[in-house]
């Protein structure tokens, strides 16, 4: 097979030996593997998600997910740790947008007859659960990774580059993330219409506070590897001195697919090499050596005054009306100066959400069902559709409420 399970699979890991395999799903290119490992004295699992070109977290690959972590549940009294790791890719995606976008089209659609016909408002509703359901098969994978933490150590391995919506939640479940020097997450939704609803911003609450949370989650700003150190995310920042594979442009679209698919290979190898004795170091070091950093040690990516300004700026829709609809190309210096828009409703239920945090009664568990029903109504605003649709697009979109809201 092609991709990271190769370096784990290999034995060029010093003090490492890979035992036998446990689980495995595949589909197509796309794999989930998990296999038994030992490092030094411990014995351990590595799961591994692949989905390329972009490493991207399918319908299919949550159910594998799932059926996965049982797997490592059931062996629980054989196991001392638990590292989640996948492609080193430059992009990492959090499902299929268009996908979604086709879901969302349909339910409007149905909607619209529905309504003609006189249907209740409950059974509207309805058609509108395939998000929800989407949603919680994301926060089951937080229960099951929460369940396995109680008796093992937890890894999360951020190889790569940006990584959205659910591939940056799946790691933030673990206990320790150790990240690639040139990886980010970015928390982009309040940009579409949504919020995170993976426990994406339960997890930074617990990680890395307040202000840290209602920053990556209103401001959909891109947060770098030095950045996620800084404020607790990351324990430990791993140097890679390569840069990712980029496609190259000869005019001969064939050819250039083909040597960029061989640069990923290539790429996967040495930056795997590198990595995972990182992750395995981690979860097998003694817990002194694990300690994060304290929180009067951990910094803020900004101040709650900056925040607001900046979110007020980019939430009116007004601030943006001679760019609604343009190719964001085109206007590539208005949005340098702006910001991109921002989603009202994204931003009204992040307030809500945050408004209700209280860190001496955090309960994890009852806020991560907070933040799963507070997403799935997101998809019942129609702002969602334009806001979907101008990124698949990339254009600027066009977030007033529309007149028979």
């Amino acid at each position: 097979m092609q991709g990271p399970i190769r370096i784990i699979r290999s034995n060029r890991i010093a003090n490492y030996k890979n035992l036998e395999p446990l689980y495995k799903w595949a589909d197509g290119l796309a794999y989930l593997i998990i296999d038994k490992v030992a490092f030094r004295e411990k014995v351990g699992a590595i799961l591994c998600y692949h989905n390329p070109p972009i490493h991207e977290i399918g319908t299919t690959g949550l159910y594998a997910y799932q059926d996965g972590l049982d797997t490592i549940i059931e062996k629980r009294d054989e196991l001392e740790f638990l590292i989640l790791c996948g492609a080193n890719a430059p992009v990492h995606s959090g499902g299929d947008l268009k996908e979604s976008l086709g879901s969302l089209r349909k339910t409007q659609e149905a909607k619209r007859e529905m309504e003609a016909a006189g249907a209740s408002a409950e059974d509207i509703d309805r058609l509108f659960e395939w998000g929800e359901s989407r949603l919680e098969k994301g926060v089951i994978l937080w229960e099951k990774i929460r369940r396995i933490a109680q008796t093992m150590r937890t890894v999360g391995i951020c190889g790569g580059g940006l990584r959205f919506g659910g591939s940056a939640e799946i790691p933030l479940m673990t206990d320790y993330l150790i990240g690639d020097s040139r990886s980010g997450m970015c928390f982009s939704e309040s940009m579409i219409g949504i919020i995170p609803g993976w426990g994406g911003i339960t997890r930074v609450l617990l990680k890395s506070g307040l202000t840290n949370a209602e920053y990556m989650a209103k401001t959909a700003k891109p947060t770098l590897a030095p950045e996620l150190k800084a404020i607790c995310i990351y324990n430990d920042v791993v140097e890679v001195p390569f840069s990712l594979p980029k496609m190259q442009k000869t005019g001969d679209p064939d050819s250039d697919n083909k040597h960029y698919l061989q640069a990923l290979e290539e790429h996967e190898e040495k930056t795997g090499a590198i990595l995972l004795p990182a992750g395995l170091e981690w979860a097998t070091c003694s817990t002194e050596e694990s300690l994060t950093v304290s929180e009067k040690e951990r910094e803020n990516l900004a101040e709650p005054g900056e925040i607001a300004l900046e979110v007020s700026r980019r939430v009116d829709p007004y601030n943006y009306s001679q760019l609604w609809g343009k190719p964001l190309k085109d206007v590539k210096d208005e949005i340098a100066r702006l910001g991109r828009p921002l989603a009202p409703q994204s931003i009204e239920a992040i307030d809500q959400l945050l408004g209700a945090y209280d860190a001496s009664t955090f309960d994890e568990e009852q806020f991560i069902h907070k933040e799963l029903q507070a997403d799935a109504a997101l998809y019942r605003d129609p702002r969602f559709m334009e806001g979907l649709s101008a990124l698949l697009d990339q254009r600027v979109p066009d977030f007033r409420v529309p007149e028979n809201f």
